[in-house]
């Protein structure tokens, strides 16, 4: 898995558009965002991608015409204005520091505090970060204070600016 993190001013060509369309779509099916599956390295990995790619996809839409700017429970902290602010945060606030030579080829750092939380529930996690989720059938995922819904976040500003930017001539 490549997590290439590249910010673009340019307006995608159609064949970009749906090239980045489709690899949102198989991200979305991949296991790792079934809540059965246990948070590896690998999943926050996956969760990590889908952030930047859904982010790169609200950007295109901005950068097209129209922000994708709804804010239901972007935020418990009121520091952003929207999803489209949200998920450029989130995908600058994380990294990943990979193996440099052959030798720390198992050395993986992901960064900050990288968690997630199925279904209703608050309290605290093992590094002690607070949560909550009110939603019964949600993945929450947090990149160290910030949240963000796997449906009811991810998978509407993919539909939204997905439709904005196919609808396009």
């Amino acid at each position: 898995m490549s997590f290439v993190m590249m910010y673009l001013d340019a307006i995608w060509t159609r064949p970009q558009l749906t090239d980045h369309l489709s690899k949102i779509a198989y991200l979305l099916k991949s296991k790792v965002f079934n809540s059965s599956i246990p948070f590896t390295v690998q999943s926050q990995l996956c969760w990590m991608e889908l952030i930047g790619e859904v982010s790169d996809l609200v950007r295109q839409a901005a950068l097209s015409g129209k922000r994708i700017n709804f804010t239901d429970e972007v935020s418990a902290y009121d520091q952003f204005q929207d999803i489209t602010s949200l998920l450029d945060a989130m995908r600058q606030s994380a990294f990943v520091i990979q193996a440099i030579t052959p030798a720390q080829r198992s050395l993986k750092i992901l960064s900050p505090a990288l968690n997630q939380f199925n279904g209703v529930g608050s309290g605290q996690f093992a590094n002690g970060l607070l949560f909550t989720c009110p939603h019964k059938n949600e993945r929450a995922f947090f990149i160290g204070r910030d949240r963000v819904y796997f449906y009811r976040h991810l998978i509407r500003a993919y539909i939204e600016a997905g439709r904005y930017l196919t609808s396009l001539p």
